[in-house]
């Protein structure tokens, strides 16, 4: 452009009509002529250099139609209003000119917690292999395995050591697997189950890796069972969970459906969550088939010839030596971000603005809390290249406030502080409780039900948020700690369902709602309150529709007989990401890492929780176990489009 256009000079423009989007486009490519002169000379900053400016954010205050049209007179009809519209077409101001924030005070393209690759010169030993995978988890033993089998020499690099390995997984969602099919489980159509999830990240996501999860995590479950998991495990310790289904769900619930298909591997005595030990199978198959497990490697760094493709990687080894694993292709499963403080602070947006929206200050990691991996992996890969996939960036159950659940799971009518239902309770959710995140700290929730409970669950789904019905073993436990319920503040312990182990919750029961109102802390006002609106909440369920929130009417469960139980608690806490971070790095359809440009990095690849793009905005469950599920098919999947690149 000859001269700089004003933004006052713009505006008049637009409001003309006279501009096209395409001419909009331009403008905004040549608009910000102060701002490209911010980055460089005296003004700009080094990349880690804090440069604390001073910048004038009144200068960004809008003067569109503040005065900008002499003598302007506001339609009175409708005809007069056609008329000042003219074409119709549609116009907007591209908004204030930007104030030169220079990088070191706003966001960094490489932020702290990135730095450099590490310079390694000191190499102790050197092997090579067709297929380099790193990281032991789900994704990354089946990527190995599945390599191997199909011909190609394998390594599995593992930071752990071999007698202390442990992994993260217990629910596993796969779905059309033998081992539910047999047991006479209806077959699911897998492009509603793919459907269903990418509604559910409202289409943020890679597709294709949905679908591959949709078609063929049933495949790969059966691959494993059938020739790499002995069957006497299968037989002892695996797990399908409400394979029976419930018997009154629809299917569908709040417009949401729910799909059976997670198995978890328990032993029944103990309910220890099996198997850690179980996937070690797949590391001895592997080694059967001539690959190989190196134990306490520790990734560095990715190794990359002069044309930019991944060749192989450097681990620090137990005894602290470098080793270099050459290798014609890299599949990275390192797992995510979600241990790593720094990672979590600039990653997650939705994380970090939580803790803003609380008034917490959004710069300081220890306001998020979390769990999981490192990152390494991540890093890894972009330090190769990769890019991250885009934002809002969600953990697991990322949130602050969330209902406080029975032991046996299931959703109920919640009443919050003033003793009034709060919510549509069946909205299955399993992540952000989002309207509660909007309560201060210490106010009271408390979930109610009555002598039906076990009824009212035959109603509801197979996320997260149910009981899972086919487990006899526990469910007699249950049915047995909820006979012999006691009234009064203390409570009495109710196994404890989600959890692995012989854990038990607390619930509280009484014999009247009054004194029910009594032990969870209503008094006054808000008992007053929670008796009228239980009383008003049955009739909804009788009527068959709930005016006030709107939930499933296959869901409305009256609260009329004794005894009547409850679980409460208070909000509070700090945001978390729960048990994994949901975002990674970019790939194609091929869990080929992308750079920026969106062209494949060659011969590397990224599965598992390294990998992106599978959940959008947040974490859902159609079925409980799905990142785990998700993870192990993706380590499938890239083994397979890894050995096809090879050839």
């Amino acid at each position: 452009m000859g001269e700089k256009i004003s933004r006052r000079t713009f505006l008049r423009g637009a409001a003309a009509g006279t501009m096209s989007v395409a001419a909009l486009t331009a403008l905004g490519g040549c608009a910000p002529q102060g701002s490209s002169n911010a980055g460089s000379g005296a003004a700009a900053a080094a990349p880690n250099e804090t440069a604390g400016g001073s910048y004038d954010v009144m200068a960004q205050m809008s003067s569109l139609n503040r005065n900008m049209t002499e003598g302007a007179v506001a339609p009175a009809t409708p005809e007069e209003f056609i008329v000042k519209m003219g074409d119709g077409a549609l116009k907007f101001a591209p908004g204030g000119d930007p104030l030169g924030i220079t990088p070191a005070d706003f966001m960094l393209n490489k932020p702290a917690w990135l730095g450099d690759a590490p310079e390694i010169a000191d190499i102790a030993g050197t092997e090579s292999c067709d297929i380099l995978v790193i990281g032991a988890g789900n994704a990354g033993s089946v990527a190995a395995l599945k390599a191997q089998e199909m011909g190609k020499k394998v390594i599995l690099a593992e930071s752990q050591t071999y007698d202390e390995y442990d992994e993260y997984a217990c629910d596993m969602a796969c779905y059309n697997s033998k081992i539910f099919l047999d047991k006479g489980t209806p077959e699911i159509d897998p492009i509603d189950i793919m459907n269903e999830y990418v509604r559910k990240a409202l289409g943020h996501c890679n597709l294709k890796i949905v679908r591959d999860y949709a078609f063929r995590s049933g495949e790969m479950l059966d691959w494993m069972m059938e020739k790499h998991i002995p069957a006497e495990y299968t037989e002892k310790y695996a797990k399908t969970s409400n394979y029976k289904g419930n018997d009154n769900f629809s299917g569908e619930c709040a417009g949401q459906k729910s799909f059976i298909g997670m198995t978890q591997w328990r032993d029944e005595e103990t309910n220890i969550n099996m198997w850690p030990f179980v996937i070690r199978s797949l590391h001895a198959s592997l080694e059967n088939l001539g690959g190989k497990v190196a134990w306490g490697y520790q990734a560095q760094r990715l190794v990359q010839g002069s044309d930019g493709a991944v060749t192989g990687a450097i681990f620090k080894d137990i005894d602290g030596a470098y080793q270099q694993i050459d290798a014609k292709a890299v599949i990275v499963a390192a797992g995510g971000y979600g241990g790593n403080p720094d990672m979590r602070l600039d990653l997650s947006d939705s994380m970090r603005n939580l803790a803003w929206a609380y008034g917490a200050d959004r710069t300081n990691p220890e306001m998020i809390g979390g769990m999981g991996r490192d990152g390494s992996g991540i890093r890894m890969i972009m330090w190769a290249g990769g890019t991250m996939e885009a934002g809002p960036r969600a953990g697991m159950s990322i949130g602050k406030n969330g209902a406080p659940g029975f032991a046996f799971g299931g959703a109920w009518p919640c009443f919050g502080p003033e003793g009034k239902r709060v919510y549509n309770e069946s909205m299955y959710k399993f992540g952000s409780n989002g309207y509660l995140d909007t309560f201060p700290d210490e106010q009271l929730l408390v979930n109610v039900t009555d002598a039906n409970w076990e009824t009212y669950l035959s109603y509801q789904g197979y996320g997260h948020e149910t009981m899972d019905r086919s487990s006899d073993y526990m469910v007699a436990e249950v049915r047995a700690n909820m006979e012999a319920y006691k009234t009064g503040k203390d409570g009495f312990p109710v196994r404890s369902f989600s959890r692995f182990g012989n854990e038990s919750s607390t619930m509280w029961a009484a014999d009247t709602l009054e004194e029910l109102a009594d032990i969870v802390g209503y008094t006054g006002e808000a008992k007053e309150n929670f008796l009228a609106e239980v009383a008003h909440y049955n009739e909804m369920c009788e009527a068959g529709r709930d005016e006030d929130w709107g939930c499933d009417p296959q869901c409305l469960f009256p609260i009329k007989d004794a005894p009547f139980f409850a679980s409460f608690g208070t909000t509070g806490g700090q945001p978390s990401n729960g048990l994994v971070m949901l975002s990674g790095v970019n790939t194609d359809d091929n869990y080929r890492c992308t750079d920026g440009s969106k062209a494949p990095i060659p011969g590397l690849y990224a599965a598992g929780n390294t990998c992106g793009n599978r959940y959008g905005i947040q974490y859902g469950t159609p079925t409980a176990g799905n990142s785990c599920g998700f993870a192990l098919t993706t380590g499938y999947c890239a083994a397979e489009a890894a050995v096809k690149d090879l050839g």
